[in-house]
């Protein structure tokens, strides 16, 4: 199944259902009814976790600190960051995700039925999203940016990866340029670190970029 299929279901979803529009919620949890695997979903963590904790490691992020994972769907990263030894958050809105995650990874991380936008847990050491920005327009991104400087402690890092390219298919997900991320992140943070990813997932090899930038 394509990359993207997922995502034009979420689109199709919202034209058939307008509801689901101001209830993204919804849409998502629609999504995940099916409980099988999505398309977007690898059935284990990214690759690109271990070289973002290469680079976060000579920085002080070390077992016992705290991660979270917003958007963190069937919670493969947010479980692989338990089982090295981090106090793992898996935080998502859909109650189906968290489901699924908690079917399938356990009580080694604490499951968090929350909005990004909105919650009021943390702060935690570190912010680690793979691709949760990009699903979301390009307008919300600043807010995005500010809701992750707000839930860092100071010093804390925000570990990013995101699409630089989606092979002209019809977002979401949506591209980020480089220098874009950086304008995203430089009001509230150091950016230390933003290159191509080299430990992608074959299905997204030369795709994604990986940022890591510390709050200031």
């Amino acid at each position: 199944m394509p990359l993207t299929a997922a995502w034009k279901d979420a689109s199709a979803l919202r034209l058939r259902d307008p509801g689901a529009m101001t209830d993204p919620r919804a849409s998502w949890d629609a999504l995940y009814a099916g409980g099988g695997r999505l398309s977007w979903d690898m059935g284990k963590a990214t690759p690109v976790l271990e070289e973002a904790l290469d680079l976060a490691r000579p920085l002080g992020l070390a077992p016992g600190a705290s991660v979270v994972v917003p958007g963190c769907g069937y919670g493969h990263d947010a479980a692989a960051l338990a089982a090295l030894g981090f106090a793992a958050t898996g935080l998502d809105f859909a109650p189906l995700a968290l489901a699924g995650a908690q079917a399938r990874h356990g009580t080694s991380v604490r499951w968090l039925q929350e909005d990004w936008f909105t919650t009021a847990q943390g702060p935690w050491d570190a912010v680690f999203d793979h691709t949760c920005m990009v699903s979301m327009p390009p307008e919300r991104w600043p807010a995005y940016a500010e809701a992750c400087a707000r839930r860092l402690r100071p010093g804390g890092l925000w570990l990013l990866v995101a699409f630089h390219d989606v092979e002209g298919r019809p977002a979401p997900p949506h591209p980020a340029a480089p220098e874009d991320l950086r304008r995203l992140a430089e009001p509230a943070f150091e950016v230390l670190h933003l290159a191509c990813a080299r430990r992608s997932h074959p299905r997204r090899a030369g795709r994604e970029t990986l940022m890591v930038a510390r709050r200031t």
